[in-house]
């Protein structure tokens, strides 16, 4: 089927000065002149025998016929950028791109990266790390390492291990506090999570604790920082086990008692449908089920 579609530089144009509703503002945005713009308006307008935006004297307003075009032309240009990705990500990168938290990828992945290397070769790894979940229809990324209840929609998820959580703190803090048994924790200030709703009120039903009242407390929104302000004797925190293994093994943290619980949430790999048979996906899953670090 032979298509009749205007230039696609044409409708690039087109939408930026729609979406911004000026020539000035799509120029800035596309580094060419207002002028430039303009003239490519006008000629896509002759090309479809309709304007597509009222001259005013000062600047351009769009008119019905450009929205009713705008909605149509932003839906095929994102159609045309997400079909580009997916067929990048899967023929032309020759880089696994994995995404996960900063502790996993300090605890567990980079210090048995070698062993890894030394096993695929032919695999070259980027490990983008960061609070911020990676969307796999949008990122430029082909794995994700999350934790979470495995629920989540079109794409492929593989559980990795099961998580526990402890409270851990540095062995001054502990002294300090003379923190020895569960009941202890009130005497310290907390580390708290804003997205784990009362998550030590949950640790201290498991464990039967009656009272962890404390009025000194800190609350961070992501699970690195809050390992790191204990690991710096901020506070007692709650830590994930076996990903924190590594950094008790080390002494930088301790768990003042062997009192660990099973928590709600695992630790997954999620990554598109359509690479589920991915020779490197798969073999970078294998290796990392089978560390020694999460044992």
């Amino acid at each position: 089927m032979a298509y009749t579609l205007p230039p696609v530089h044409l409708l690039t144009i087109f939408e930026a000065a729609a979406r911004l509703e000026s020539f000035k503002a799509a120029s800035e945005e596309l580094f060419i002149t207002p002028s430039a713009v303009s003239h490519q308006v006008k000629a896509l307008e002759e090309h479809l025998g309709f304007e597509l935006f009222q001259r005013k004297s000062r600047g351009v307003a769009i008119n019905p016929a450009g929205k009713m075009y705008l909605h149509h032309i932003q839906q095929g240009l994102s159609a045309i950028e997400e079909g580009t990705k997916k067929i990048r990500h899967r023929f032309s990168s020759p880089t696994l791109k994995i995404s996960c938290f900063t502790t996993l990828a300090s605890n567990i992945i980079i210090p048995q990266i070698g062993a890894f290397q030394d096993s695929h070769p032919d695999i070259d790894l980027r490990i983008e790390t960061g609070n911020q979940v990676a969307d796999l229809r949008y990122d430029d990324v082909d794995l994700a390492i999350r934790v979470g209840d495995g629920n989540w929609p079109d794409v492929a998820v593989k559980k990795i291990t099961d998580l526990k959580i402890a409270a851990v703190a540095t062995p001054d803090f502990i002294k300090k506090y003379q923190i020895h048994s569960p009941k202890d924790v009130s005497r310290a200030p907390l580390i708290d999570l804003t997205y784990m709703d009362d998550i030590w009120k949950q640790w201290a039903n498991v464990l039967s604790v009656n009272d962890i009242t404390n009025k000194r407390s800190i609350t961070f929104s992501d699970y690195d920082s809050s390992i790191r302000a204990a690991s710096q004797g901020v506070g007692l925190g709650l830590a994930m086990f076996p990903i924190e293994n590594i950094q008790v093994e080390r002494g930088v943290i301790i768990k003042p008692f062997n009192e660990d619980i099973l928590f709600p949430n695992s630790l997954y790999a999620v990554y598109r449908k359509e690479d589920k048979d991915r020779h490197d996906i798969q073999c970078f899953l294998k290796w990392l089920q089978k560390s020694p670090a999460l044992q």
